[in-house]
């Protein structure tokens, strides 16, 4: 019963992230490719049904599709069951992540691997697995590569990897075509690697990726990208190129530069969808409800706004944010990061404890707490991170 009255007295709640407002499961959130900027906005929301809502265009998402089923390890799989619903994932996170958007987007990632020669290993197909090759990922490379044959001759080759790697070895950008407006419904059987519609990335594309992805971190998304390039009978896969460096200066090779731009991937924990609610009950209760994470300030005050914790009031600029599709990079959600939160609403922890601790002069005194100090910042704190 004691325990009861002290719980019916509290005014605040201070609860920690990973877990508790989130699903502990890495998604993929945004993704921008063929000119549209395409974000999950709210919890719950599935990325996969907002790309199939826009005209990016078949032939592009099912570029993207075989990217993200290729290119990636065969230890990352999905397990699901007879109704085609996800019950379980292994091996990275941000490759799972990518297989569930594979999956939402109408297309299983085990069909594309075991039907592509040079990565599929049953059957038929698997008898042709020494055709494919892998440039698997380092720390030195930033990115990793599979390259498969192409029924017409050639091969293909797909990256993926850190932006500003890829971005920087890609010449050109695979855009809609007129008319394909991504035909919704049913499921994606015919995943050829046909040749999509290309054109040169110019330097104001390049500009829009650069922003695309500064907002991504911004929101605390970790970003990655996708791209890919045909190439012509009897490449040498193992050649050098003569100028492009890796980032560690050892040459890179040769086919994973002049590559087609795919995508850019924003990855993030999501919130959990019943946690906005809570949230509003707690306030409506009259019990403040405050974020205490070790995350780094932007990924807390993404889940901390999405949550309800942190509210247009408390940004300088208040004004609302675009749902879906958008084209428009400089106003899609910039204003919602720590960089435009009011005094005092964000803190991190060393800072915080900085403040309302005052050092001792004499060597071995101890901090002085300052109620005055603190006074000052807990009316207004929000996410402590």
């Amino acid at each position: 019963l004691d325990a009861c009255e002290t719980m019916g007295c509290a005014t605040t709640i201070c609860t920690d992230k990973t877990g508790t407002l989130t699903a502990n499961r890495m998604t993929a959130r945004s993704l921008y490719a063929g000119g549209r900027n395409v974000q999950c906005t709210t919890a719950g929301e599935s990325l996969g049904d907002l790309v199939e809502d826009t005209n990016l265009g078949d032939a592009v998402i099912r570029t993207l599709v075989c990217a993200m089923s290729i290119c990636t390890m065969d230890e990352t799989v999905l397990e699901v069951d007879s109704d085609d619903k996800i019950i379980g994932a292994s091996g990275n996170p941000t490759e799972v992540a990518m297989l569930t958007l594979v999956h939402d987007l109408r297309c299983s990632y085990r069909t594309i691997r075991n039907s592509t020669a040079g990565r599929g290993d049953v059957g038929l197909i698997g008898e042709r697995l020494n055709e494919g090759k892998q440039f698997a990922f380092s720390s030195a490379r930033k990115m990793m590569s599979w390259a498969v044959p192409l029924d017409q001759g050639g091969m293909r080759i797909y990256s993926k990897g850190a932006t500003e790697v890829i971005l920087d070895r890609c010449a050109y950008e695979a855009v809609p075509e007129d008319g394909d407006d991504g035909g919704g419904g049913g499921e994606r059987e015919s995943l050829d690697m046909t040749p999509v519609v290309t054109q040169p990335l110019s330097s104001q594309t390049r500009e829009t990726l650069s922003a695309v992805v500064e907002t991504y971190a911004q929101k605390g998304m970790r970003c990655l990208a996708l791209a890919y390039r045909d190439l012509p009978p009897n490449t040498n896969l193992d050649e050098p190129h003569a100028n492009i460096l890796n980032s560690d200066g050892s040459p890179a090779n040769a086919v994973e530069t002049d590559l087609v731009f795919c995508a850019l991937i924003g990855i993030e924990d999501p919130l959990r969808k019943e946690v906005p609610a809570a949230i509003q009950q707690c306030y409506e209760a009259g019990i403040d409800v405050r974020l205490v994470t070790g995350d780094a300030p932007n990924t807390a005050v993404s889940i901390a706004f999405q949550a309800g914790i942190l509210r247009d009031h408390h940004f300088m600029d208040g004004t609302g944010t675009p749902t879906g599709e958008s084209t428009d990079v400089e106003t899609s959600q910039n204003q919602y990061v720590a960089a435009n939160l009011k005094p005092n609403v964000l803190m991190e922890g060393k800072d915080f404890r900085a403040r309302v601790y005052t050092q001792p002069t004499e060597k071995g005194g101890t901090p002085k707490f300052s109620q005055t100090e603190f006074d000052t910042i807990w009316p207004h704190l929000r996410v402590l991170a």
